[in-house]
């Protein structure tokens, strides 16, 4: 629950910020929330790496990436007011 309330405010945080600096919405939501969210994964698999396990290492970047395709697919599937893969196909998203 904790995680879906700051997620949230992190959103509006960055819609806002992607408003009032003219970067777009695009780029702050691909590069900073991407980095905000990932940061816990890279650490991890940074960590397992350097310690002699890189196949820890690769298993958790691969599920993070699995995890996170999952999350779009039922944010697809629940939110029914837009195509979001359509939404998302604009030419800024495209070219990130």
């Amino acid at each position: 629950m904790l995680i879906a309330l700051v997620g949230t405010r992190m959103a509006g945080l960055a819609d806002t910020l992607a408003d009032r600096t003219g970067f777009g919405e695009a780029l702050v939501g691909s590069v900073l929330l991407g980095a905000g969210t990932s940061i816990a994964g890279i650490v991890t698999s940074a960590s397992t790496a350097a310690s002699g396990a890189p196949d820890l290492a690769v298993s958790n970047a691969m599920g993070g990436i699995a995890a996170q395709t999952m999350f779009l697919a039922v944010a697809d599937v629940a939110y029914r007011k837009v195509n979001l893969e359509h939404a998302a196909a604009s030419p800024v998203n495209l070219g990130q």
